[in-house]
Order: structure tokens, then sequence, then C-alpha cells
């Protein structure tokens, strides 16, 4: 128990201290219980005794009670708070034709939006986005805390949502920066691609941008090593492995490591490599994770104000003390 009004315990020792005595030499002056011998005040029960004694007494309680409640108690409770810095996440979704590759299953889209739903569901007092990309880059969703609404965008993802052959990855990383330079002081960008940036802005170049407005960036690079065999659809809807005019079998490009290990050290994050599914959801857990570091756990006193009890207490006895007053004085006069 603390109290708030510390200060004021002097003034109100010196206060009670005055109001006491007062009572006390009031009652010592002006009251007095008059017997005309011994054997009467023996034969005073102790009842009558008790109702001259009691109003004083729930007198001086009640004043020290309301001298408690002007120093404002106050109950101390010990509570650990997590201190959030507020990270805004972009995640950058390669949806280009190669994302159909089957080396992660269904495809490489397919587990990649599961990993997403994923992670953002896990995310707490976190707010999201989401970009997409091909030839061209889209705000797919606005950063939002509402979770709920960022995996519903995720679904409606597909090979088909941006209609322009190529991978701008420069260009989503623009698009990115630019939905996250309003934010708070934690900015973080996940981009996920498993091809080579071949339209649009140079991709170190981007990344130089987003560092100067302290983006964070992480790349990831989708495909198994060596490139995933390159499988279409044919008009009878078998799939069958694309050859070249040789009959070589062709394969979907693999990420180009070099930019996106570039990318990440100017954008002050860490470049991975997924080559199935687990290995991508893992690489998600981990910037997850990382981030979180951010996070200060600190103790602090919760303090609760207890003076209303005191103070409804001393008024209470106060009033109680009156009554029985008022009670005797109506007895002595009937």
């Amino acid at each position: 128990m603390n109290f708030g009004n510390i200060n004021l315990l002097p003034w109100g020792i010196a206060a009670a201290a005055v109001l006491i005595a007062a009572l006390l030499w009031r009652n010592f002056k002006f009251v007095r219980i008059r017997f005309s011998n011994f054997s009467s005040l023996l034969k005073a029960s102790s009842k009558q005794q008790l109702l001259y004694i009691l109003p004083d007494t729930l007198k001086i309680l009640g004043i020290i009670l309301l001298v408690i409640a002007l120093l404002r108690p106050q109950l101390v409770r010990k509570e650990t708070q997590e201190k959030i810095k507020g990270i805004d996440i972009i995640l950058a979704l390669d949806v280009s034709g190669s994302m159909q590759a089957e080396d992660l299953k269904p495809n490489r889209v397919e587990a990649a939006k599961r990993v997403c739903r994923d992670f953002v569901s896990g995310l707490e007092n976190d707010r999201v986005g989401l970009v997409v990309f091909a030839g061209k880059a889209f705000t797919q969703c606005p950063l939002t805390v509402d979770y709920e609404i960022v995996n519903s965008f995720i679904d409606q993802v597909d090979l088909q949502t941006v209609r322009i052959n190529g991978t701008a990855i420069g260009e989503a990383l623009l698009t990115a920066t630019n939905r996250l330079e309003a934010s708070g002081p934690s900015k973080v960008i996940i981009l996920a691609t498993d091809g080579v940036s071949n339209v649009g802005i140079n991709p170190v170049e981007a990344a130089k941008i987003a560092a100067y407005k302290k983006v964070k960036i992480y790349t990831i690079g989708i495909g198994k090593k060596g490139g995933a065999p390159m499988v279409v659809m044919d008009s009878s809807g078998v799939k069958r492995q694309v050859v070249d005019n040789y009959g070589t079998p062709q394969k979907w490009e693999e990420p180009d490591e070099e930019v996106l290990k570039n990318v990440a050290e100017i954008g002050g994050g860490r470049y991975f490599r997924a080559t199935d599914e687990k290995s991508l959801k893992d690489i998600y857990n981990i910037i997850g994770r990382l981030e979180k570091q951010d996070i200060q756990v600190k103790t602090y006193d919760r303090k609760e104000d207890k003076f209303i009890w005191f103070l409804w207490a001393g008024f209470l006895l106060l009033l109680t003390a009156l009554a029985l007053e008022a009670w005797k004085f109506l007895r002595v006069v009937a």
C-alpha cells in the first residue's frame, strides 16, 4: 500500500490531533454522568456506559479514516507489459508464369499462398499488406491489422492476377516502399520470387531507395536447385514436359540469388532460399522472429486508488456517531 499524497501526512496528523483533542476536551469539560452514590454507579449497565462512549469513539475512528483518505492510499501491483514497436509489413509475391512450376506442391504460387496465410495468421499488433507482381507490380491489399481481409486477398491471387509477362522485382520493391513511406519507424518488405528481374527498374536501385526511406528488405528465392521441369497442359488436358527443337527438356529458371542477396544486404535484411514448402514456411517464421527481437518487455507498477473506501467509511462512522447522539438525546428528553 502506497500513499499518493504522502507529503500531506504532517498536515493530516496535525488536523486529526486537533480535532480529536477538541472532542476529548469537550467531553471532559461538558459531559459528565452523575450518580448519587457509588452503588448507583456499579448498578449502571454496561450498555448505558457504552452508549456514552460509542459516539465519540466512532467520531475518532471516522476522523482517522478521513485523514487516511486525504493521503490517497493506493494498491500497487507489479505488472509486465510488452512494448510493441508496431511493425508494418508488405508481402511482395511473384505471380509470374514460372510460379506454376511444381517443385513445390501443387505449384509454387499455391504453396507460397499457404505459407503467406499462415504467416499473416500468426501476426499480432502488426499491420500487413500485399503486393503482387509479374511484368508489373500492383497493390493487392493495403496495410491493415484485419488479418482475415489480408488472407482473403491472398486467396484471390493466382497466375492470372497480373496479366503482363515478365518479372518486375524492382517495381515490386518500389510499390511496396511507397506503401510503407508514411508508416511507423519499423517497416519491412518480404519479397518472394522464383525468377530473374527482366523488366522495369533495376532491383538494386529500388533497394537503395527503400533503404534511404528506412525500409528493411528480406528476399526469398523460391525453387529447387537446378531449376524445375517446365510442364504445360496440352489440348487433351494432359501435362507434358516442354522440350526445345532438339528434344532437350526445358526447365524454369532459378532465382537470381546474386541480385536478391545484394538487395537484402542494401535493405539491411537477409536472403533465404526455399526449395520446398517446409523450408519456405521456416523462412517466414525466421523472419517473424527476427523482427520480434525488437520488442521490449518492461515491468511497471500499476496503482489503483483506494481512497474512496476510506472516505465513505469515515463519513459513515461520523454519520453513525451523530445518529447515536441524536437517539441518546431523544431518550434523555423523553
